[in-house]
């Protein structure tokens, strides 16, 4: 009971055969799902920016870094410096001097969230009829939960892309590019 040549070497055509036609589909599966998994997290990011800004009534910064497809959303306070906080190095000046001059705000940004996409890029960022391809694009909620329109472009790396387009209440809806 064993096996001829003739008949192993046509078990190994056929799974030659198969295998030549279903990895380039695993190949373009794989790359579809990278682009679906970066749509869904910049939808994400932009509906938890949202949320983040209405519950703790505060600005949050949703920042697209294009260079290394990255995404952050930041807890931002603006805030004036208390006289306990100012610097001990101007002892000298005289009380009056002190007082007449204005502190300068300070920004704080503590980071809420932080995502580096994987197999894909940012191709633009629209915002306001500016269209960038590089930098960072800052997008701004507020408060109340609204933010300037804006529109990014996911790409990989054949070139396939999809438009994630948010409207000034945080909805976003996805176009193919």
């Amino acid at each position: 009971m064993g096996f001829t040549l003739v008949e192993l070497l046509l078990v190994l055509v056929v799974i030659s055969i198969m295998t030549a036609v279903t990895v380039p589909q695993f190949i373009r599966s794989m790359r579809g799902n990278r682009l679906r998994t970066a749509v869904r997290t910049v939808a994400m990011a932009g509906r938890y920016s949202r949320s983040m800004a209405v519950m703790r009534q505060r600005n949050m910064l949703l920042e697209f870094d294009m260079e290394n497809a990255k995404l952050s959303v930041y807890d931002v306070t603006l805030s004036m410096p208390t006289t306990n906080d100012m610097s001990r190095a101007d002892d000298d000046r005289s009380a009056r001097s002190r007082s007449e001059e204005e502190p300068e705000p300070v920004l704080t940004r503590t980071i809420l969230l932080s995502r580096r996409l994987d197999g894909v890029s940012f191709s633009s960022v629209e915002v306001d009829d500016d269209l960038r391809r590089d930098g960072i694009v800052p997008i701004i909620y507020t408060t109340n939960g609204r933010c300037t329109p804006y529109s990014v472009t996911v790409v990989d790396d054949t070139g396939e892309g999809v438009t994630v387009e948010v409207d000034a209440l945080a909805s976003a809806v996805t176009k193919d590019s």
